[in-house]
């Protein structure tokens, strides 16, 4: 018990998730990023996206340890180390993919951030339908992070995933 205790201290320290939520995300019941919060509480932020006002918070985040999960337009952008060792903050855009593409295209401050993709990993997610056949949604996504960093809460938001999914 001790070992898990002190892991979460330590994990607690070296990673948060950051959910840049689109407003109308908010509205739905379907949306998976509530999840996500729930269960990891404080290593959890929802920042409600705005075009004209954007986050303080998200703004002060180093990009020499802060991963946005997003596509790679090009190989620049695109972070190929070990996410466990050296990042801790990860920043995922909760919404549908065109809100996420307009998240992202409407805010040039998120491309200051390395992008990571996840790949190889198909969405069981069947809420809502899937716009991109390489689309994952917010739980499924934050899921596989936590499993890469090891992280006990990952099964946690899975099976609340699989229960929110039937």
């Amino acid at each position: 018990m001790k070992g898990i205790i002190a892991y979460l201290s330590i994990a607690k320290t070296l990673m948060k998730i950051w959910l840049l939520t689109h407003s109308e995300e908010l509205k739905k019941p379907s949306g998976t990023g509530k999840l996500v919060k729930e269960v990891l509480n404080d290593e959890c932020e929802v920042v409600v996206w705005s075009r004209v006002s954007p986050s303080i918070d998200i703004l002060n985040l180093s990009p020499s340890n802060t991963l946005l999960i997003y596509l790679c337009k090009n190989e620049q952008q695109r972070f190929c180390e070990d996410i466990s060792q050296s990042i801790n903050n990860i920043i995922i855009i909760d919404g549908t993919w065109q809100q996420a593409q307009k998240i992202y295209n409407k805010s040039p401050y998120l491309h200051k951030f390395k992008h990571y993709e996840i790949q190889g990993v198909t969405s069981i997610y069947t809420k809502r339908r899937n716009q991109k056949n390489i689309g994952l949604c917010t739980a499924e996504v934050a899921t596989q992070l936590l499993n890469e960093y090891k992280h006990p809460a990952a099964s946690t938001i899975f099976n609340k995933f699989i229960e929110f999914n039937q």
